[in-house]
């Protein structure tokens, strides 16, 4: 049995790196320890040498999970134990990592803007990925944004071919085979090399039409955060090197990605009983996702006996809301949030002086940010269904211009059976504030007055430091301190204000995460197993209040504390089973009392459990997710109470003799459900989630 074939059976679960195999071993199945990430460092590191919870999904899964029409945040969901499950949707709100906000990467630049749309993980697709590193806990080596860790999704690239083709079509479809629910996918890349250059270009386009539940009713869309039901994705990839000589390279990346929706349904607004989709929707300017990015690398392994890295970026966040609800004397107005991000970045990885038979590096470089975000709104006037607009058009909070500078080091140290992290990042961050026209003096009154802008300014020192003691070349133990911060949401705050409001009475500062965690991970030819522990606090709440659909800040202490682990038994060449199991509990301080955050910001319990058979020519995997109930929060008038549930897939591929041909029925059991992001955050009555799916693809490389 090949080493591909067995790594389609071994879940990247916990915290544990399992996925990268030893080239070497005559044993299949032996972990690579050594296999590196650049994710938690920004330089290469070996997994066994980083003092943290660090997971690597790799093409293969991500192949084996990504049926015709799911999502980026469908597959975390499912394999990131520390994370929420999926909204089903447009959006990832609510799924936070660790109980915190996570911080997004695409090729190593950062998604998050200081506008929050939690629309990250909506911004490729999964066919344009290579492999995706999971740092979960807080971490400063980026940035603001990273309080609960960090998700760098890795698109793919030429891998040393000449000339090579890759195509893949895929069909989707409802339990009930019904035409209008189909989804549709086609996927092509081509790459090739001559000479110092190499290239890969890729373009995937996905078409999705309507859903349904396990009762065989069409689902209505969710109108706060978008839902996924006739949309059309297109994701176009570029990617283009050029070896200046065998250390140096230059890089460019090209991305423009869109999901448009354009439906003619609607949740039927009169209905209070029971979430209907109803037809009639009259709507020209409908929910999308629009991101443009342009990436421009460069690296040089052997500069004075150094390796550098220089990263600049521009990227374009665009997305579009729904015209949702009606504001006071503004009526109802649509939502159109734009952000403009421009960056550099350098790192350069020096080798330390060895001292006896210890040896180490620094890591030590600066980054450089520039954001521009603006939200406009246009007025709608209803009727029933139809919606037109009026030509008035509102500032949904102030323009933003938010530049961040930072210096950084990370040093690393082995030192016998031990390896030894520490660092310090320190970053100053000036944001400034325009006049605007108060949208709050609108909703309240219908008059326009001008809210006097201003300039905020932060600045923080962070630190972190952990050790990974070796037990042997099988198992580590591993003990973590790391601090993380992320910045309010300041265009969201100002949205309700008057324009008497002063600004500098908003209690705006920046949001700082301590974070530990203490684990254990081990490998041996049939067994993997893992287990963190971990705490994060901070002084500062802010979450989004599902009952007053408002969001608060709020200077109280906040505490998560949870505990994640996965085993995974290879009991024969062909057979294989395991599981996951992760448990957070959230709680911020109130008078002094302690009570349960809800469940936007805390996942109810997680189970996942698996089985998997492979032979030379096909694999089959049955995988099961049991989401628990959750009342802690709604006893303490917090939030709400979360009915779990449970869900089961079956997932396969068979190699043809040519191309391969990979299916999947997810929901087997055709369970009618409401997911957790209903339940958590969405206006009653709740709809439901999809009920049994199927999809099936043929993919050839050629």
């Amino acid at each position: 049995m090949t080493r591909t074939k067995l790594s389609l059976l071994i879940p990247l679960l916990g915290s544990f790196s399992a996925p990268t195999w030893a080239e070497e071993t005559e044993q299949p199945g032996t972990l690579n320890m050594q296999a590196t990430v650049v994710s938690a460092t920004r330089s290469e590191a070996s997994i066994a040498s980083i003092p943290g919870s660090v997971q690597v999904i790799d093409e293969q899964q991500i192949r084996e999970q990504s049926g015709t029409g799911r999502r980026v945040a469908d597959i975390l969901g499912q394999l990131v134990p520390g994370l929420a499950p999926s909204s089903g949707g447009m959006s990832n709100f609510g799924q936070t990592l660790r109980g915190r906000n996570m911080l997004v990467l695409i090729d190593g630049v950062s998604q998050n803007a200081t506008r929050d749309n939690f629309r990250q993980l909506n911004s490729i697709s999964p066919a344009s990925i290579e492999r995706i590193e999971v740092v979960s806990g807080a971490s400063s080596i980026y940035g603001a944004g990273a309080s609960g860790g960090i998700i760098n999704i890795i698109t793919k690239r030429n891998q040393g071919q000449d000339l090579a083709f890759s195509s893949k079509l895929g069909l989707g479809s409802g339990n009930n085979l019904n035409p209008k629910g189909f989804a549709y996918e086609a996927f092509q890349s081509a790459t090739g090399r001559q000479d110092a250059l190499d290239w890969y270009v890729s373009a995937d386009l996905i078409q999705r039409n309507d859903q349904f539940d396990g009762n065989g009713k069409r689902i209505p869309q969710d109108t706060s955060q978008g839902s996924n039901m006739d949309t059309e994705t297109y994701d176009l990839q570029g990617r283009f090197g050029y070896e200046l000589d065998a250390d140096k390279k230059l890089n460019l990346l090209l991305q423009d990605y869109k999901d448009q929706q354009d439906t003619d349904y609607t949740k039927d607004p009169k209905n209070r009983q029971e979430a209907v989709a109803i037809k009639g929707l009259k709507l020209d300017d409908q929910p999308y996702t629009h991101n443009q990015a342009v990436n421009l690398n460069y690296t040089d392994k052997d500069l004075y006996g150094q390796g550098l890295v220089v990263e600049s970026y521009w990227r374009r966040a665009d997305a579009l809301f729904f015209p949702d609800l009606a504001r006071g004397k503004a009526g109802v107005s649509d939502n159109n949030s734009v952000q403009d991000v421009y960056g550099l970045r350098a790192a350069i990885d020096s080798p330390l002086p060895s001292i006896g038979d210890a040896t180490g590096n620094l890591v030590w470089g600066a980054d450089y940010d520039h954001e521009r975000s603006r939200q406009r709104g246009d007025q709608y006037k209803v009727n029933g269904l139809s919606y037109s607009k009026t030509g008035a058009t509102f500032e949904l909070g102030p323009d933003i211009e938010t530049t961040t500078k930072a210096l950084f080091g990370q040093m690393s140290w082995d030192i016998a059976d031990w390896t030894l992290r520490g660092g310090i990042r320190r970053e100053w961050i000036e944001s400034e504030v325009a006049d605007s026209i108060a949208y709050g003096e609108i909703v309240q009154t219908g008059k326009r007055s001008t809210l006097p802008g201003d300039t905020l300014n932060y600045d923080d020192t962070l630190y972190n430091l952990g050790a990974v003691y070796h037990l042997s070349e099988n198992q580590d133990l591993f003990a973590n301190f790391s601090q993380g911060f992320s910045l309010p949401d300041i265009q969201r705050f100002m949205r309700d204000v008057s324009s008497t409001f002063n600004i500098q009475s908003l209690n705006a500062q920046a949001i700082k995460v301590d974070s530990y965690e203490l684990g254990w991970r081990g490998t041996w030819d049939q067994w993997q197993a893992d287990v963190t522990v971990y705490e994060n606090t901070s002084d500062v709440t802010q979450f989004f209040d599902a009952n007053d659909r408002v969001l608060r800040l709020i200077n109280q202490k906040e505490r998560v504390r949870g505990i994640e682990n996965s085993l995974t038994y290879r009991a024969t060449d062909h057979w294989s089973v395991g599981g996951t199991y992760a448990w957070a509990k959230g709680e911020t301080e109130q008078n002094g009392k302690w009570i349960d955050l809800p469940a936007t910001r805390i996942s109810p319990a997680k189970t996942t459990l698996f089985v998997g058979y492979t032979e030379d020519d096909y694999s089959l995997r049955l995988q099961g997710m049991h989401l628990s109930s959750y009342d802690a929060a709604a006893k303490d008038n917090n939030g709400r109470d979360i009915e779990g549930y449970t869900l089961v897939d079956m997932l396969g591929s068979v190699e043809l003799p040519v191309g391969r041909l990979e299916g999947g029925v997810y929901n087997l059991t055709n369970r009618t459900y409401q997911n957790l992001f209903a339940q958590a955050n969405a206006r009653a009555p709740f709809a439901n989630a999809e009920g049994r799916t199927l999809s099936v693809s043929y993919s050839v490389d050629w």
